[in-house]
């Protein structure tokens, strides 16, 4: 499918995807390799743990503090959190074409290596990068029962168009990558697939909002725990009637 066939949802990374605030803490998971690739896992207390695997695709910082301490943070609310590092230690101008392929594969062999008996289930949650990745694992080819992503790039109507599973989005109600037009001919092509999904959007925040807050600003420190609860409760209901 072309350009012309598939338009643009989400716009490419741009210099907004690298602006926010690095936020401070001791990650809790390691890194292994899964499939040859550096993956985060973050494991949740025995006590905690709720039996099922979050499969988390990061933003443009791929593995990076932020985001190695979001994923405790999913792993302390009861998933097994595994995070790809499809830049392989870099960014996108080396490793740009390779992603989507990283991604894929890397997916394939988690649910190889944690799943093969059929009894764990599996969610998605993505921002910014990561969130064409979540769409291809809600497909008909995917294996994750639910997803969420926060302030899409990279998103053609065609990620949307074959979306067969429950989907969350979390998004600002102005982003200069996923702008209100583009947001609305989101909706409109779930409303007509007759998708099951939802969509909060949040005033006064800018893109990167979900992963890189300015955590000093009351309001952006809510609206980024907000969007975390958010994924969360998400993935807990739909795992529930699943």
């Amino acid at each position: 499918m072309d350009a012309l066939e598939d338009p643009v949802l989400a716009q490419p990374v741009g210099l907004c995807c690298l602006k926010g605030s690095i936020h401070s803490g001791e990650p809790a998971g390691k890194i292994v390799q899964i499939g040859g690739v550096d993956t985060y896992v973050a494991t949740p207390d025995k006590t905690t743990s709720n039996g099922h695997v979050l499969l988390f695709f990061p933003d443009a910082f791929g593995l990076h503090i932020n985001n190695f301490l979001t994923m405790d943070a999913f792993a302390a609310c009861g998933y097994l959190t595994l995070g790809v590092d499809y830049f392989a230690g870099s960014w996108k101008n080396k490793h740009m074409s390779s992603t989507d392929r990283v991604a894929a594969k890397w997916a394939r062999d988690v649910e190889a290596e944690y799943g093969p008996n059929g009894e764990v289930k599996f969610v998605c949650a993505g921002h910014c990068w990561g969130a064409r990745f979540v769409c291809g694992q809600l497909s008909k080819d995917g294996f994750c029962k639910a997803g969420a992503i926060a302030h899409p790039s990279f998103m053609n109507e065609s990620h949307v168009i074959g979306i067969d599973a429950p989907i969350l989005f979390s998004v600002p109600v102005t982003d200069s990558l996923f702008m209100p037009e583009q947001r609305r001919r989101a909706v409109e092509i779930m409303t007509e697939g007759k998708k099951k999904y939802n969509m909060q959007i949040f005033s006064n925040v800018a893109h990167g909002f979900a992963s890189r807050a300015f955590l000093s600003d009351p309001y952006e420190k809510w609206a980024k725990e907000q969007s975390f609860k958010s994924f969360v409760q998400w993935f807990d209901f739909w795992l529930s009637v699943s």
